[in-house]
């Protein structure tokens, strides 16, 4: 209970910003960075052998402990560095301070930058053709909530994190499980967490998932997401369609695929800045 009340503890004071780099004054406004808040990842249990650091009467002091007790809870490989797959699963949630007039301003990715009556208008990323289009107004066919288009910021999405660049450092981490030797539940089962993290950028736009004989994968969520992006996810040997996101949150909480077999994360759409994380778990027998 001691270990649990310091880990609760840590979380609350610890809310960190992250200045990814200073930029330039703009008129009157400062630099717009990302508010990151960081604690323990659903199932989080400290270390049994861990006691808890002797507290003094020099808060500083105090403080100091508490965040080197955090960051050995971060740090699970007991490598002394924390790398990019032990940081994301302690990232609660992230926030983006809007601007004094309510706008991200231009030259923003996704967003126009050239002068006129559209300056800051959205633009859709065509994942086929690689261009870029206006973003529909959500009055015409197949568009509105049933588009298949998931926003960050929307009230059902706005807690999520925010997904991370794509690149090749990113697709090897998420090659392991999230948490290397912790079982997450999953029905009756207990399997390896697993991400999957697709980008609207050429080369990034898709991402499998290869299940064994006996595996399966199930449980599925969102982890983050950034700008708008749809998805579908496809068996590869056959090309049917396992999920797509015009379906529905349920149809996705629902989803169960199974082994041997190889599925492709397939970007459907969305903005030039879209990305989207996925959760599931990876077990067998399930």
């Amino acid at each position: 209970m001691v270990r649990k009340l310091l880990v609760a503890c840590a979380v609350m004071g610890l809310s960190l910003g992250v200045v990814q780099a200073q930029e330039p004054m703009e008129g009157d406004h400062p630099p717009m960075h990302p508010e990151i808040i960081l604690g323990p990842p659903e199932g989080f249990e400290p270390p049994a052998d861990m006691p808890p650091p002797e507290m003094s009467e020099d808060s500083v002091e105090n403080e100091r402990m508490m965040i080197d007790s955090f960051f050995q809870f971060m740090d699970t490989d007991g490598s002394g560095a924390i790398d990019h797959g032990e940081f994301h699963l302690w990232v609660r949630g992230a926030h983006m301070p809007m601007p004094p007039d309510g706008k991200m301003g231009t030259g923003q990715r996704g967003h126009r930058s050239t002068p006129g009556d559209h300056r800051g208008e959205p633009m859709r990323w065509d994942p086929v053709s690689g261009t870029m289009g206006d973003v529909p107004d959500g009055d015409g066919d197949g568009e509105g909530e049933m588009d298949g288009i998931l926003r960050a910021g929307d009230p059902d999405l706005a807690d999520l994190n925010i997904a991370p660049e794509c690149s090749d450092e990113l697709r090897e981490s998420e090659q392991i499980p999230q948490q290397r030797g912790y079982q997450v539940p999953c029905g009756e089962r207990e399997g390896n967490l697993i991400f999957r993290t697709i980008c609207n950028m050429p080369g990034y736009n898709t991402v499998a998932i290869s299940l064994p004989d006996g595996r399966k994968a199930a449980c599925f969520g969102l982890a983050a997401l950034r700008g708008e992006i749809g998805f579908k996810i496809i068996r590869e040997d056959d090309g049917s369609v396992v999920f797509d996101t015009t379906w529905g949150k349920e149809a996705y909480k629902g989803l169960m695929i199974s082994g041997p077999a190889v599925y492709q994360i397939k970007s459907t759409g969305g903005t030039q800045d879209g990305a989207v994380t996925l959760r599931f778990v990876d077990a067998g027998g399930m």
